[in-house]
Parts: structure tokens; sequence; C-alpha cells
């Protein structure tokens, strides 16, 4: 690749790109910054009823994308998926409340009346479907008890939407997604999720053009299937799919092409001269039909071809040569979580708080980065801070271990727990939220046993234990919480 922009422009086009990538989310995202990862394209099978994905994957974004006429065109376009172009899509529970979803209150207020999660959910999922007689009825009250009182309406309406999607020649599905806003009490919220499972197993197994899909975190997919018979829990996980950022090789590492695949994307579909000029050093760029520029497969996949675009970022090694590591491994050996999760939005953070320290630091350097801010990008905290937004007890839980020295024992982490009363300020958290009428992100498991509390942030990533059962934490969140290591800790084995 030949260098075609100077330091200066390239730094241009960084801040403004990845300036414009944070500026958007989920539900913002506009269509140039669209990026199809080949390992999310068994999500979009209308028979993957289930999709797995852990905080920032990617879930709102494709319950979004199914149900967007001009996303879903693209992504049948670049999956090579025809059937995505005649599927309709409705939302069930998403993101973004409407009236079309039950609220918060009223979800609260049906599951203390003792209505079963499967019928609640099975009502919505009609009048999503446009069945006339529900679509009348005002409130979610009126429409739980006309299906209660009339028993054969769900066959029936089934069968009648079945007929006329076969005619149509489409697939019909209804979306669940942020599934974590149930309720703000785990149990209940779980019981709930298990009612869109059991509705997504019988949608499947008695029909052929009708489909729930459900897009939820594993934690919670988990204790959701407890509330499922077990032959449809084999069902529902044999066909489901998972979101991820990686692929992992026979050696069992992690290959990171996507993630540089998207931060090209990303500068390759900015509108400026700067990214016109990225986009020349490589001819075989191409513009679809939405006017989104699509980078060549070496660009996409190739882990060479990106670390030679990479060094001209940022150099090679991460100091004078070789045994300082190098550039291109770096943020992805240290911004995985501890199971080996990185997620995009914390990689173009890492790399905007990279080029904001070498424009400070190193403004005379002869790359557009230096190697050396890319470790303060690894600090910026911005995995912590969706962590943080996504499971909000994980920061009570969390800031009491500031300061701390890793590893630690068990017993250490209990008795800063019990110095704050961490117990009783996750219950009085939990009992706020409900009293709230609002939407509120669902809390721990068991957040009166410390042991169960430990063991849900070592599942979610946050903790690990080493091979003599202290508790470790990744960089990504450590150096965002304050942590310091004393050195010389053998890891316990781990793919990476």
């Amino acid at each position: 690749m030949s260098r075609t922009l100077s330091v200066a422009e390239y730094r241009t086009l960084l801040h403004d790109a990845l300036s414009a990538a944070h500026a958007t989310d989920a539900l913002t995202l506009p269509i140039p910054m669209m990026y199809t990862p080949d390992a999310h394209r068994a999500a979009l099978y209308a028979d993957s009823t289930v999709v797995r994905g852990a905080v920032g994957e990617g879930k709102t974004f494709w319950a979004r994308a199914l149900t967007d006429p001009k996303l879903r065109a693209v992504a049948a376009r670049e999956y090579r998926l025809p059937r995505l172009e005649r599927t309709e899509a409705a939302t069930g529970f998403g993101a973004r409340p409407d009236t079309f979803q039950p609220s918060s209150g009223e979800l609260r207020a049906l599951t203390a009346w003792g209505v079963q999660p499967t019928t609640l959910w099975t009502t919505v999922a009609l009048t999503a479907l446009g069945v006339p007689d529900l679509a009348t009825l005002a409130t979610w009250t009126e429409r739980v008890d006309w299906l209660v009182r009339n028993p054969g309406a769900t066959d029936r309406s089934l069968a009648e939407i079945e007929a006329s999607a076969r005619t149509a020649d489409t697939v019909r599905i209804v979306l669940f997604d942020s599934l974590d806003q149930f309720h703000p009490d785990r149990t209940v919220a779980e019981h709930l999720a298990s009612g869109v499972l059991n509705l997504a197993a019988t949608l499947s197994r008695r029909t052929t053009r009708l489909r729930a899909k459900v897009f939820i975190r594993p934690d919670m997919l988990d204790g959701a299937l407890n509330g499922v018979p077990r032959a449809d829990r084999a069902f529902l996980t044999a066909r489901a799919a998972d979101l991820s950022w990686s692929r992992t090789h026979y050696l069992h590492r992690f290959d990171r092409a996507d993630l540089f695949g998207l931060l090209f994307h990303v500068l390759g579909n900015h509108p400026s001269a700067e990214a016109a000029a990225f986009r020349a050093a490589w001819p075989t760029w191409q513009q679809d039909a939405d006017g989104r520029f699509l980078a060549p497969d070496e660009l996409s996949r190739d882990r060479k071809a990106q670390e030679e675009v990479f060094t001209t970022l940022v150099g090679r090694y991460m100091g004078v040569n070789a045994r300082n590591g190098f550039t291109y491994n770096y943020l992805s050996c240290y911004l995985q979580d501890a199971l080996g999760t990185i997620t995009p939005r914390p990689f173009l953070a890492a790399l905007a708080a990279a080029l904001e320290n070498t424009s400070r630091s190193h403004s005379g350097h002869d790359r557009p980065l230096h190697y050396d801010d890319l470790r303060h990008g690894v600090s910026c905290g911005a995995r912590a801070e969706e962590l943080h937004q996504a499971l909000p007890w994980a920061r009570l839980a969390l800031e009491p271990l500031a300061g701390q020295q890793l590893p630690m024992r068990e017993e250490d982490v209990f008795e800063l727990w019990a110095n704050i009363g961490l117990a009783d300020r996750l219950q009085e958290m939990t009992r706020r939220a409900v009293a709230d009428a609002s939407r509120s992100r669902t809390g721990p498991r068991h957040p009166t046993s410390y042991p169960f509390l430990l063991e849900e942030l070592v599942d979610a990533g946050v903790l690990d234990r080493r091979t003599t059962g202290e508790l470790d934490m990744p960089d990504v969140y450590r150096t965002a919480l304050g942590l310091g290591r004393r050195g010389g800790v053998r890891r316990a084995p781990t793919a990476a």
C-alpha cells in the first residue's frame, strides 16, 4: 500500500471518522457506517430463533436492521440472503419503546396479576402480526384478557397469518430485544424471558412462515431456559446463533480481523477528501447502490494486509523491535475481557483516545499514532462504561475494589463488599427501580449472596480466577477502575 495521505491528513481522518462513529449508536447508525462481519450472518437466518450476544456485540443493531427495509436490503445483498428481501419483521419488545409494546408498568402489573409469560408474549406477537380483534383493543390488559377468554384464537390466528404469508411468499418475524429491561428483579425478568422462548419454540415447531427471533445475553438465556420444557431447550439452543467479533483458529487463537475491517470501513466511509484519498490506495474499493463504500477483501479479512495498513498508521512494533510486541496485536490482547470478548465501541474509542494523546504528547511523531499512546487507549474506560450501562449493579460491586492490588482473595473481596453493605444497596437499587414506572435494567440474580454475585462477575468476563484460585481482572477493566497488579502472577491457561 502506498502512503497517499500525510501524517496530518491521516490524523484528521482518524479524528473525524472516529468522532462520527462515537456519536452514533445501534438505534441511529446511518447506512454508510453499517458493517457486516461474516460471523454475524447466521444471526439473520429465519430459523436462528435465538441470537446470543454479550454486552455491546450488536444485538440491538441487528434487531433494528431487520425491521428497517433499507438496512435489511443491505444485509440481504452483502450476506447473499435473498430470503431477507421477502421478510417482514415487527417488534414485540425492543430498545425503543412504543405504543405497540407493553410498557414497564404494564409488564409489572400483568406479572403481578399472575398472567403467564407465554400467554402475555403470545398476545404481544399476535398483536404485532396484525390480528384484528386484538388491534381494536386499547390496553394490554384487555388484549391478554381477550386471548384468555378465546382459547382457540391462537391456533386460528396463526393458521390465518401463516396462510397469508405463504400466499405472499414472505416470512414474518416478531423480534424481541432488550430482555434485560423486562423487570428490575432478575428472577422476574428471566421468568418473563422464558415466555418469549416458549413462544419462539411454538412458532418454529407449528409454522413454516412465522418466527420469533430473540436477541439475548448468554447469561440471561441460561436462566430463562429453566422455564422452558427440556425438549424445547435443546431445540432452541441447537438453532441458536452467536454474535461475535472474533473467529477462533484451529490453535484456539482469536482472529480479530472483523474489528480491523470495521475500522477501515469507518475510515473509508467518512464523507471527506481524506477518506477518498484513503480509498484511492486500494483501487478495488466498490460503491454499492446505497452509496456505501465496500472495502476489498484484503482489508476486511486478510490479517497480513490489515497489519500492513495499521503499520502505516502506528508502526509495526510497540517499541524499537519485535521484543516489545506488535501494534496490530496489542489492542486485541489488552482490550479483551476474561472471556476473550472485544466489542466495537471500546476498540474504536481506544484508537480515538490514542490519537488524542498522540496529538498532545507526540505531535511531531512521524506516524499518525504513537505506539506508546495505544497503552493510554486501553485505559480510556469505554468497555467499563459499556458494562456499567448494561449492568448497573456491576458498578456498585466494582467500586469498592478501586485502589486494591491484584490478584485478590475471594475473602478480601467479600470483606470489602460487606464493609459498604453491598447486599443492602443492591436490594435498594432493585426496590427503587420497581417503584419507578420507567424501564430499567435487571439486577443480579443473587444480590444477597456474595459468592453467587462473584460468579456472575466471572461469568460476565469482568473477573477471572488464577491457577492459585485468586481473582484477577483483565486490563480493559482494571486500568479503568484503578486497580493495581502485583508482579509474578502466573495466568491460568486461556485461549488468546
